[in-house]
């Protein structure tokens, strides 16, 4: 007798909600590399202050990010490949995948840049990968 195989998907997280920047990690080198040095001049800010607004209906999904300079948002499917602008002003195709429970987020144009999002706890957890210059951004879930 075998034994059957399951076909379910495993449960996919919901991103839904405010999520408030924490801290990041190897920030400045990662903006390096995605930017190019004469983007960077100056040192963050440690107060640097940057929200995730994420809206998540199953697969689609509405990313709105605010910091000082501006607001930008994003409406996507997973799964499904769109054109968008990138930091830089050129414009690069963006893909998304589920890889278990982690949403990524792969941007080709100039340059390519993966962004992974997880969730653990009450967290989101962004890691940004450019090159070879790999950052993290560790959100916190705002209740208010």
């Amino acid at each position: 007798m075998s034994a059957k195989k399951s076909t379910e998907l495993p449960a996919i997280p919901d991103f839904s909600g405010r999520w408030v920047l924490d801290r990041t990690e190897l920030l400045e080198e990662y903006m390096k590399q995605s930017l190019g040095t004469d983007h960077v001049k100056h040192k963050f800010p440690k107060d640097m202050t940057v929200i995730n607004e994420i809206t998540q209906l199953g697969n689609n999904f509405r990313v709105k990010i605010i910091t000082r300079g501006g607001v930008s948002e994003t409406c996507f499917e997973v799964g499904d490949a769109w054109q968008e602008q990138d930091s830089t002003g050129d414009t690069c195709t963006v893909t998304s995948k589920w890889m278990n429970s982690k949403l990524v987020t792969i941007a080709e144009g100039r340059k390519t840049v993966t962004v992974t999002r997880e969730l653990r706890g009450e967290f989101m957890i962004t890691t940004m990968k450019c090159k070879n210059a790999t950052s993290r951004c560790i959100f916190s879930r705002d209740t208010k």
